[in-house]
């Protein structure tokens, strides 16, 4: 079971995010691009085909620079 749920289940008191509304809003485009991004290139490989390395490399530097933002 996930800790934040386990925390919360024994009455602990969660802390607000120090994040701006604006920047959770631009956090959440990035991750659903990224996720477009990742859907694009498995839906490729289940077909059978070549993924690019750097396509990869690339998505890994994005989810980086969002992960980035969070800490």
């Amino acid at each position: 079971m996930p800790a934040f749920v386990k925390k919360k289940a024994q009455g602990a008191r969660l802390v607000a995010p120090k994040i701006a509304a604006q920047d959770a809003q631009n956090i959440t485009h990035q991750l659903a691009k990224i996720g477009g991004n990742l859907n694009q290139l498995a839906h490729h490989a289940n077909q059978g085909g070549q993924i690019d390395p750097q396509a990869l490399k690339d998505l890994q530097n994005e989810v980086q620079r969002v992960w980035q933002q969070l800490t």
